[in-house]
């Protein structure tokens, strides 16, 4: 008998989470002992945090995005403790890079064969991410999606499309394999797995289980080539764009001219002018089909 913990996101993704709880207690395999974890509010982070690094279970099941599975996540790193994953937000990036079923029936069953292997967790700044974290216009972007009522991808489309033409591009010093560049970029993602969520790859090249992360430079571009790299970013060739540096390492350091927000895993966070990326290689064990 194996014995689970189960955290639950009730605001994930704008989606009711009461039906794929009846869903879980209907199909989750009668091998695993379980309990549910309700993460209603905020402040609830750190007692949640210590239960999952404290108490003896064999897996954490995470039932919301990708914000929810950081947090779950960054309590298993460097354990032996199986992260499940049962995808309910807006993107559901890292579920779709490891091909874990939208559907929470299908899902549960990949939970119930139990199958894992293990994938690096990265750091900003000592804040674990395990999909994709970065600096200018998606981490400008995901900080008015925060602050916004409403969820969803139409709400992110319309953001995206409004804040467009008025966003200003900056000026990043890069620090990689021994090597420092300057570059005016609109945005710098550094990535663990593939894509953003939605299908949205900004590095189609990306491997969870490589030791090392795809730093993604998006230098300015005009409207019409913004046309063209919007196609490829969905068809997994955006890294063969003119307008994309693309390098491979196990650390990187970011530094910009102001402090401001920066995303890991979709969540906004103000930080500092200096960013320092790393990664742990093999350092957290995920359930996938």
């Amino acid at each position: 008998m194996q014995k689970a913990l189960i955290v639950v996101n009730p605001i994930s993704g704008g989606k009711n989470k009461k039906p794929v709880v009846e869903l879980i207690n209907q199909k989750l395999s009668k091998d695993i002992a379980y309990e549910f974890i309700y993460w209603n509010k905020p402040e609830q982070k750190d007692e949640i945090t210590h239960r999952l690094k404290s108490e003896d279970f064999d897996i954490a099941i995470s039932v919301g995005g990708d914000g929810t599975i950081n947090q779950v996540a960054s309590a298993l790193v460097h354990s032996k403790k199986k992260l499940g994953i049962i995808p309910l937000g807006s993107g559901n990036g890292l579920a779709r890079h490891l091909k874990i079923p939208l559907h929470p029936a299908e899902a549960i069953e990949v939970i119930n064969k139990g199958i894992s292997q293990s994938m690096d967790a990265c750091t900003v700044n000592d804040i674990f991410f395990f999909c994709t974290s970065g600096v200018g216009f998606d981490a400008h972007i995901g900080k008015l999606f925060a602050e916004n009522k409403t969820r969803g991808l139409g709400t992110y489309v319309k953001l995206t499309v409004s804040e467009l033409i008025r966003y200003k591009p900056q000026e990043y010093k890069l620090k990689v394999n021994g090597s420092a560049y300057v570059n005016k970029a609109f945005l710098i993602t550094v990535a663990n797995a593939s894509q953003y969520g939605n299908n949205a790859y900004i590095a189609p090249q990306a491997r969870v289980d490589d030791g090392v992360i795809d730093v993604c430079v998006m230098k300015p571009f005009n409207l019409f080539q913004a046309m063209s790299m919007g196609v490829k970013m969905f068809n997994k060739t955006l890294n063969t764009s003119s307008s994309m540096l693309t390098y491979k390492s196990n650390e990187v350091v970011i530094e910009r001219e102001s402090e401001g927000p920066i995303h890991f895993d979709g969540e906004p966070l103000m930080a500092g002018k200096t960013l320092t990326y790393k990664v742990f290689p093999n350092a957290l064990n995920v359930i996938v089909p």
